[in-house]
């Protein structure tokens, strides 16, 4: 069972994309619709007058500041950090995720038409948003970021090993703690169930949850983000379709060689 925090993956290779692309730029961490000394521009006089030098400021609207690669960069990583989140936070259905869908493509669909209708530019307002919208970070602070979650995602892996469940022809093995408790469980007459909770996880890790209806056993065993589930069903069902038998005789039981 893995816990939701890896689902966060994607930010990280995003802001390693990002780092990159920040380090190519030469960290521009400035606002080009602003004058400033980074984005100045040194122009010499003429020839009559060589030591004439002029500063002017290279500006540029702040329509256009949207669309420059660090802002771009930046609205990236946010973007899919935000969506990492929602994924963590909140589990969506088959059909849930469907309706969501369907109501996005409604409310887009509603605004074209009341632009059309009404003559309105609907794309004014967002328009404004964007103007006031400039992101930005360093290479230093995205490189920093992935290795951080990289570093979760190892501890993550590493703990794993003190929480796990290995299933046998015959038994059910629950390894848990630093000294590796363990719990013994019959296989006899096991019936399991595969469900998908959360459409999302399932898409990015193949995520689902498997529970365990172990007989004489009072509460079912519930497996939360069990990754690549669909595998592990498979692999359940070729388990649980051979049963392990072992026929000895009386003479195999004390100790004798066996009859011909």
């Amino acid at each position: 069972m893995w816990p939701k925090v890896i689902y966060i993956y994607p930010s990280a290779i995003v802001a390693l994309i990002c780092s990159v692309g920040m380090f190519s730029l030469q960290n521009k961490t400035y606002d080009p619709s602003k004058p400033s000394s980074e984005n100045t521009v040194v122009v010499k006089g003429t020839d009559s007058d060589p030591a004439t030098v002029h500063a002017e400021s290279a500006r540029i609207p702040k329509a256009e500041r949207f669309r420059t690669p660090q802002n771009l960069l930046g609205v990236l990583f946010l973007a899919v950090l935000a969506m990492n989140l929602i994924v963590m936070a909140l589990d969506f259905p088959r059909f849930e995720l469907v309706g969501v869908i369907l109501f996005v493509l409604f409310f887009l669909f509603f605004l074209l038409w009341v632009g059309a209708y009404f003559e309105v530019d609907v794309m004014k307002p967002i328009n404004k948003v964007l103007e006031q919208t400039y992101l930005f970070a360093n290479a230093g602070f995205y490189f920093l970021y992935f290795l951080m979650v990289l570093g979760v995602l190892a501890v993550v892996y590493v703990t794993r090993w003190l929480d796990y469940w290995e299933i046998l022809p015959n038994e059910i093995l629950h390894h848990h703690g630093p000294l590796s408790d363990l719990e013994r469980f019959p296989t006899l007459n096991l019936k399991f169930d595969k469900e998908i909770p959360d459409v999302l996880e399932f898409w990015m890790l193949g995520a689902g949850r498997l529970v365990l209806h172990v007989p004489n056993v009072d509460r079912a065993i519930i497996m939360e983000n069990v990754l690549f589930i669909n595998a592990k069903e498979e692999g359940l069902k070729k388990l649980m379709s051979r049963l392990n038998v072992r026929i000895s005789s009386d003479d195999q039981i004390a100790g004798e060689p066996p009859l011909v």
